[in-house]
């Protein structure tokens, strides 16, 4: 009997995971009748609640009162998401303009809709939608703003093109909500009463401060290879370069410097951000104003060996302007290479980047990227690129200037009058500030921006931190002495202070011209999986020894995922549903627990292939990572739960996301039940590695297997 909860738990964990690859084939309404809402997976619920409770009183949990409310907390949980499923109910109201509806025991009519925008640019911030309920009350819905009454839940969930009609989502769940909550609650109290406990206990023997620190970590953030060129001829100089780079823009959904943009097109055609002794503002001029040089260079290579035969035998170079034939048709598209949905041979790959890359070259040429001139229109600044067909309304002043600016430019510099190109770009310059003075960044945002761009600390930190942890790792292993070890141990230390410190300033520069918390996408989660790493390695080095080389490996590990290009590094606005104080918690809360997770890992990893004789030592050292972890996994699910609820209506959806999150705290928590937990140091150890993979499959495979609605 007493085993059996293990066994019914491990049955769910097979079965959640199974079920989100049965989703990836078969969809998400397979998924869902025959495994998420059937009959048989409730059962299983049910069962793991009742035999929590039998644990409760058998073990008499009640004279242990945190611990009592902890088990306590996911019977309530499974409770309240069974009033759920019992009792709630979910539709939706299409609202038009102007009409009622009266379909609750009460009427809404929409008084009016609109998608609010980003100052000054084209971003959605957010959807709003003003009603009028019961014909009195005037309440707005939006994205994270719900409107409740008479225990209906209302959430802005899509609009119609014609800006007149509001789709909102509609939820009545009276038990299920605040019960879950409730759970959520005792789950949180019950985490920090036994926290301070053993913080208590550690703390009067002079123990440890893992606990209290790490819990003021978490809070106090949220309170407070070309080739060398020497041809000046190919474009501007590094003045005019920067005074082009210093102008704002309209650039991926904010008013950025025309940097930024160089910068990305730079980066995403040559894959650095400079090419040879040219910095990117050089390399976007050249495209500009000198593009019958530029379009000769090879700036990106032919790989594929049958593809570099076949372009060679038709006399064709890798550069951009022979991929294009008198008539301007893309010479490949020709050669019947087409691009399959499904899978892609390396040759067709090749060809698909190349395409890309050139086709971001014609697009620069089109002028469309370049939207350099903001006017007011209808209540609002657009920006205008030079190419573009102009509304009625617009002078012919402002229609000349926009059209002549950078073909003026362009005249002067072939004159090499440099006192001419300046004077254009300070008009320009002049223009942005008359049509959208009160839109404009400051100043030291432009500088700070543009500072960011020059020195990409990530991309040099990943290289010193994987040096640092492999050698430190290495010399701990080897090194018996003990002055030569602490003597090592002082270098690493200082240099891990450095990293954390540049990386930190990298950070709050990015939060600084993003103007929001950096925890939005892939990269800026990688970036702070990086700083709570070398954070944790600072605060605790000398609790833990190879806490040090760990976090350099770690941080150093996240950087160099970061870099390779997997995750997009562009600083863009958050889209509606992110607009949520609540996605800095719930991400830091995640991001924490996983970096002490990835501790763990290489801790029992190193023990077991160097350290068999302190297997039992650091056994207990996992055990002390794995108490925070769970408790911050388990805050980061329940907060991202209270989120989906306030954007969408329902704080569970067995999303991919979700449920492998929750697998993860499931089989870590196991770890630290003493029913459950292996005896043996090396089975215990071994476990902990193998567990390490829900992580991997949480954080990537979901995202890049399962996909999902965390895809933002």
């Amino acid at each position: 009997m007493k085993k059996l909860p293990l066994l019914l738990l491990l049955l769910l964990i097979a079965a959640m995971a199974t079920a989100t690859w049965v989703e990836k084939q078969y969809g998400t309404d397979f998924a869902y009748t025959h495994f998420y809402g059937s009959i048989w997976f409730t059962g299983l619920w049910a069962a793991l609640a009742m035999g929590a409770l039998l644990s409760i009183v058998k073990g008499k949990m009640y004279r242990n009162i945190p611990l009592f409310l902890l088990h306590t907390s996911f019977v309530v949980i499974l409770a309240g998401a069974f009033f759920t499923k019992l009792w709630a109910e979910q539709g939706t109201v299409t609202l038009r303009q102007g009409e009622v509806c009266n379909e609750m025991p009460f009427t809404i009519r929409l008084d009016s809709f609109r998608v609010a925008y980003y100052a000054g640019t084209d971003a959605p911030a957010d959807y709003v939608s003003h009603v009028w309920v019961d014909g009195k009350y005037n309440e707005t819905i939006s994205m994270n703003h719900i409107l409740s009454y008479k225990g209906y839940r209302f959430y802005q969930s899509s609009f119609e093109a014609d800006g007149r009609t509001s789709i909102l989502s509609v939820n009545r769940d009276v038990a299920g909500i605040p019960v879950t909550y409730a759970g959520y609650a005792l789950f949180v109290l019950s985490m920090v009463w036994i926290a301070i406990n053993q913080w208590k206990k550690k703390f009067l023997k002079g123990k440890t401060l893992v606990i209290p620190c790490l819990l003021a970590f978490f809070f106090l953030p949220h309170l407070l290879s070309a080739r060398v060129v020497t041809d000046d001829s190919l474009t501007v100089n590094e003045q005019q370069a920067a005074g082009i780079g210093k102008l704002w823009m309209l650039y991926d959904g904010r008013i950025t410097p025309v940097a930024t943009f160089a910068h990305d097109f730079t980066l995403k055609l040559t894959g650095k951000t400079t090419v040879g002794r040219f910095n990117a503002e050089q390399v976007l001029a050249g495209f500009l104003f000198v593009p019958e040089k530029w379009q000769r260079m090879a700036l990106f290579k032919v790989k594929n060996a049958e593809l570099r035969e076949e372009l060679n035998a038709t006399q064709t170079q890798a550069a951009y302007i022979d991929f294009f034939d008198e008539e301007g048709n893309y010479k490949l598209a020709r050669y019947g290479y087409g691009l399959s949905a499904g899978e892609k041979s390396p040759k067709q790959k090749e060809i698909e980047k190349l395409n890309e890359k050139i086709q971001l070259i014609h697009m620069l040429h089109s002028g469309e990227p370049l939207r350099l001139f903001p006017l007011p229109q209808e209540g609002k600044v657009q920006w205008f690129h030079p190419m573009q067909h102009f509304p009625a309304g617009i002078t012919d002043e402002d229609a000349v200037f926009i059209r002549s600016a950078l073909t003026n430019y362009y005249q002067a510099l072939q004159r090499r009058d440099e006192g001419q190109c300046t004077e254009i770009l300070h008009r320009i310059s002049d223009f942005q500030q008359q049509k959208a003075a009160d839109l404009l960044p400051s100043e030291t945002k432009r500088k700070a921006e543009i500072f960011y761009l020059k020195h990409d600390f990530a991309s040099l930190l990943f290289k010193i931190n994987l040096v640092a942890g492999i050698l430190c790792l290495m010399l701990m292993a080897v090194l018996k002495n003990k002055k030569g070890q602490a003597f090592s141990r002082k270098i690493f230390v200082v240099q891990l202070i450095h990293s954390f410190a540049f990386l930190t300033v990298f950070i709050a520069l990015r939060t600084y011209i993003g103007g929001r918390l950096p925890f939005a996408n892939g990269f800026e989660t990688m970036l702070l999986l990086a700083w709570c790493a070398m954070a944790a390695a600072t605060l605790f080095r000398r609790k833990m020894p190879l806490m040090l080389p760990f976090g350099l490996l770690i941080s150093g590990c996240a950087l160099l995922v970061a870099h390779l290009g997997m995750m997009n590094p562009r600083i863009t606005p958050l889209v509606p549903v992110l607009s949520s104080p609540l996605l800095s918690l719930h991400v830091s809360s995640i991001m924490i627990a996983y970096t002490l997770l990835a501790f763990t890992s290489l801790n029992s990893l190193f023990s077991i292939l160097f350290q068999r004789r302190t297997l039992e030592q650091s056994r207990e050292q996992n055990l002390q990572c794995l108490f925070p972890a769970v408790f911050f996994m388990g805050a980061g699910i329940f907060i991202g739960a209270v989120w989906a609820n306030v954007s969408w209506g329902r704080y569970w959806g067995w999303d991919p996301k979700e449920t492998w999150a929750l697998i993860t705290f499931l089989v870590y928590a196991l770890l630290l039940h003493k029913s459950f937990s292996p005896k043996n140091p090396l089975l215990f150890h071994i476990i902990c590695l193998l567990d390490f993979s829900t992580v991997l499959m949480t954080y990537f495979g979901v995202s890049y297997f399962l996909g999902g609605m965390h895809a933002y």
